[in-house]
């Protein structure tokens, strides 16, 4: 239920990174992925025993202090106005969606100017990066640390009887989850 702060996490890294040091999307896309995961392992450090309706409690409490915490803290967030200026998504920097901007892409291909470009490039953008996620969770399920959150779904005690390590299993598993809350984040 407290996904919702991870995206949090991901969507405030990325603005105020973007922001403060002019650092482009392609950059503040994995860094907006490793916050949101280095939030997910300090969560998931104090909840590890917590299982059904009480990990959703805490996680949707630490939801709660994100959002309460990003607002009232005006200096660094603008409180509830939000950040403006965030840098817009460009193609590696070779091209732009600023009309002004010498690299416009209507200009590189000779084409008429209109506003849909970016919205059909960040349908496409988002597009692939939906499949990149979809791709590299059926690898992560196939691999043995998918194996091992399978297993420790099912049975705890079945796994520390294989010799699981089942604390590292699910920070991993939260962290994980945090970093693709992050990745969403930043759009």
């Amino acid at each position: 239920l407290g996904y919702v702060a991870f995206y949090a996490v991901g969507a405030y890294s990325y603005a105020l990174l973007g922001t403060q040091y002019g650092l482009s999307f392609w950059i503040l896309l994995p860094a907006a992925g490793a916050m949101a995961a280095f939030w997910g392992v300090l969560l998931g450090f104090p909840v590890l025993r917590l299982r059904g309706d009480y990990l959703a409690i805490v996680t949707l409490a630490f939801g709660e202090i994100i959002r309460l915490v990003l607002i009232n803290w005006r200096e660094i967030t603008n409180g509830s106005a939000g950040i403006s200026g965030i840098p817009k998504v460009t193609f590696f920097g070779l091209m732009t969606f600023n009309v002004s901007d010498p690299n416009y892409i209507a200009k590189v291909f000779d084409i008429a100017t209109s506003s849909a470009y970016y919205k059909i490039f960040l349908y496409y953008l988002i597009l692939g990066l939906c499949l990149l996620t979809a791709f590299v969770t059926i690898r992560l399920r196939r691999m043995p640390v998918g194996r091992a959150w399978e297993a420790l779904r099912e049975d705890e005690i079945a796994c520390r009887s294989l010799g699981i390590n089942t604390t590292t299993t699910k920070l991993t598993a939260f962290a994980t989850g945090a970093m693709f809350g992050g990745f969403a984040g930043s759009f």
